[in-house]
């Protein structure tokens, strides 16, 4: 039986980056990430929750994070992030150095990046369990 999927909603503010990252970096341990692939989470949710705070809501009050992790069937974990914001549109006056996407590509094994679900946009992440 696979375990419960892990949900979580917090402020788009920097200091609920920390938050986003340590509870779901345990929540991959718990589901059986090897130790070796925790750092890759841990990173990639960073990555993740910073493009929302920095992106997604500019020029207007901070909106919400979602987050989702479940494991798949096939072994993968999941990560799905989340927000409400201006969606996944070029930012040329962007105050960080670009390189969040780029960086999570790196050490997920697939990325996906589309609208969210009304609007904003959704980054889903997979992970393979293994060492």
């Amino acid at each position: 039986m696979a375990p419960e999927p892990g949900r979580w909603t917090v402020t788009a503010i920097p200091e609920q980056i920390a938050v986003l990252r340590s509870e779901v970096t345990q929540y991959a341990q718990r589901v059986g990430v090897a130790d070796g692939r925790l750092g890759d989470v841990r990173l990639a949710v960073s990555e993740a929750a910073t493009n929302a705070v920095l992106h997604a809501y500019r020029d207007r009050e901070p909106g919400q994070i979602r987050v989702h992790a479940r494991l798949l069937d096939d072994g993968y974990l999941c990560i799905v992030v989340e927000d409400d914001g201006f969606g996944p549109l070029p930012r040329p006056d962007s105050p960080g150095l670009g390189l969040g996407l780029p960086t999570i590509a790196s050490v997920a094994d697939a990325v996906e990046l589309s609208a969210g679900t009304a609007k904003g946009a959704r980054l889903s992440m997979r992970f393979t369990t293994g060492g």
